[in-house]
């Protein structure tokens, strides 16, 4: 990668042609406008490009300097410059990253190396999450992807599952007629996830995650669900997910007689395993001892830097077991 710009040449001889309003954050501080010159910031007060690759403190200003590659976007207010949402849209539940984490994400030695290769290989403290400026966070957030249980070898109603008949207690009628036999028939089934590897960056820390169940025949229709995962080995966390409804058996009947539903109830137990995508965004700080390139403190955007999201993903790994409960094939039987 091409090292950063560290200036920007601005045209004043232009000036006198130009619209009224001009953005005040391309024109150095120590120019004298032209009276038909408005100084403005393109952007608002309060907020930073999204498409900023890297930043720099401005510690006498008390500003963040804003770049995209070696085009100057703007000077922001330390306190309030800086949006604190997510940068990366593709993101769920999220944690702060230490400096050690984001020293374990696979792209680290990119980041290090376009740090130094615009910077330079002085003396410097890798830093996130810095007290200063705590609106350009460092997180690991979980992938807002559908977190796809893969069902262990090749499981079905015959290998899977059991099969018995069962009935329902029964009602007493009264009078000749037709009654109605109310039931929730459809399947009911409970995941069991037990974490097998655990990601090195914010060990402990809990997230929610979407998981998806695929369509086995005969078993169970594709469902989804959310679930909660511990970053810790061998945690384990339950869902439960209901797609039963109710429906209404009419059976014919005579005075004095008990009717009941009788139906089939299939138990199935279904293994398999997941891997939910972690990704690192935010900011990461470089902090030299000595002023380079006009400042002390710069700051990669971990998204901008790492385009691949392999770079900047960690997985936390699990096993699963799926227990479901069907049934089906009521009738009314009246005696």
């Amino acid at each position: 990668m091409a090292p950063f710009a560290s200036s920007l040449v601005t045209f004043l001889l232009a000036a006198p042609l130009l619209a009224s309003a001009v953005p005040h954050d391309i024109i150095p501080k120590d120019i004298i406008l032209p009276e038909n010159v408005v100084v403005r910031n393109p952007y608002g007060a309060t907020a930073l490009p999204r498409d900023a690759t890297h930043l720099a403190l401005d510690e006498q200003a008390r500003e963040i300097v804003a770049f995209r590659r070696d085009e100057l976007l703007g000077r922001f207010p330390v306190a309030s410059g800086i949006s604190s949402s997510r940068r990366d849209a593709a993101t769920g539940s999220c944690s702060d990253m230490s400096s050690d984490d984001v020293q374990k994400l696979p792209g680290w030695n990119t980041l290090k190396s376009t740090a130094e290769n615009n910077w330079g290989k002085g003396s410097y403290n890798v830093v996130t999450n810095d007290k200063d400026y705590p609106d350009s966070p460092a997180q690991i957030c979980v992938s807002t992807d559908i977190v796809n249980i893969v069902p262990d070898g090749n499981p079905s109603a015959s290998s899977s599952c059991n099969t018995q008949s069962s009935a329902s207690d029964g009602q007493q009628v009264g009078t000749n007629g037709t009654i109605a036999l109310t039931h929730q028939e459809g399947t009911e089934s409970t995941t069991t996830s037990t974490v097998t590897k655990e990601t090195s960056i914010s060990t402990g820390v809990s997230v929610s995650a979407e998981v998806g169940f695929p369509d086995i025949a005969d078993v169970t229709t594709a469902f989804t669900f959310t679930g909660t995962f511990t970053n810790s080995l061998s945690t384990a966390t339950s869902s439960t997910n209901d797609q039963t409804s109710t429906a209404t058996v009419t059976q014919s009947n005579s005075a004095g007689k008990m009717c009941h539903l009788e139906f089939t109830t299939q138990t199935c137990t279904i293994t398999g395993t997941g891997k939910i995508r972690m990704l690192g965004t935010g900011w990461v700080w470089f902090e030299y001892n000595d002023q380079t390139q006009g400042h002390y403190k710069w700051a990669l955007s971990i998204d901008s830097t790492l385009t691949n999201q392999d770079d900047r993903s960690t997985f936390i790994e699990f096993k699963s077991t799926t227990g479901t409960t069907s049934t089906s094939n009521y009738q009314g039987v009246c005696q």
